[in-house]
C-alpha cells in the first residue's frame, strides 16, 4: 500500500518533469525560429536599405557627371570664344598705301599682239601720280595681274583701283621665278595687262 502510493507519486513526478522538459524544448525551438525569422527580415531590410542607398548614390553621381559635362561644355565654349577674340585681335592690318610719287610702277603688254596696251596703261599710272617705268612687252603673256614687291601690297591695291578693277581679282605678291619679265627696272609694282579684258585701257 505504501509502496504503491510511492510508485504513483514517483510516476507523477517523472511525468511532470518530462512535460516541463518538453515545454522548455518547445519554447527554445520557438525562440530559435523567431530569432531566425527576425534575422531574415532584418537582412532583407538591410539589403533593401543598402540597395536604396546605392541607387541614390548612383543617381547623385550621374547628376554630378551631367553638371560637370555641362560645365566642361560651357568652359569649352568660353575657350573657343576667347580663341576667336584673340584671333580677331591679332589680325595684322594691311599697311597704308604710300603717296603715289614714292611708288614706281612698270606696265607690261601681255596681250600677245595688241599694240599700244603698255603705253596706255602707263598713262593711267602717271595720271594717278605714280612714277612710271619704261613700258614694255611682257616676256611671258598671260592673264592680267598686278604684282607687288614685299611691303607694297596696299600700293598695288591702290594701282588696281586706278585701273578700275577689283584688287582681290588681280593683286598678288611678286615671285621672281614666275615673273612676266626679267628686268623689272627696280619697280615696286609690275602690271601685266592681258588679253582677258580684266584690265582695260
Amino acid at each position: 500500500m505504501t509502496a504503491g502510493a510511492h510508485d504513483a507519486g514517483g510516476g507523477f513526478g517523472r511525468s511532470a518533469g518530462a512535460n516541463l522538459a518538453r515545454g522548455i524544448g518547445v519554447i527554445v525551438v520557438a525562440v530559435v525560429i523567431g530569432l531566425l525569422l527576425m534575422n531574415r527580415g532584418l537582412g532583407e531590410r538591410v539589403e533593401a536599405s543598402a540597395s536604396a542607398e546605392t541607387t541614390a548614390t548612383t543617381e547623385a553621381s550621374t547628376e554630378e557627371n551631367l553638371v560637370t559635362e555641362e560645365g566642361d561644355a560651357t568652359t569649352d565654349d568660353a575657350a573657343n570664344d576667347d580663341d576667336a577674340a584673340a584671333a580677331e585681335t591679332t589680325t595684322v592690318p594691311t599697311a597704308a598705301a604710300r603717296p603715289p610719287a614714292e611708288v614706281k610702277v612698270l606696265v607690261l603688254n601681255g596681250t600677245n599682239g595688241i599694240k599700244g596696251v603698255a603705253g596706255r596703261g602707263t598713262t593711267v599710272v602717271t595720271d594717278a601720280g605714280y612714277i612710271a617705268a619704261e613700258a614694255k612687252n611682257a616676256d611671258v603673256d598671260g592673264a592680267s595681274v598686278i604684282l607687288y614687291m614685299e611691303g607694297f601690297e596696299a600700293d598695288a591695291r591702290a594701282v588696281a583701283t586706278a585701273f578700275g578693277v577689283d584688287p582681290d581679282a588681280v593683286v598678288a605678291p611678286f615671285d621672281a621665278a614666275s615673273s612676266p619679265i626679267a628686268d623689272t627696272q627696280a619697280s615696286n609694282i609690275v602690271v601685266r595687262i592681258g588679253n582677258d579684258g580684266v584690265i582695260q585701257v
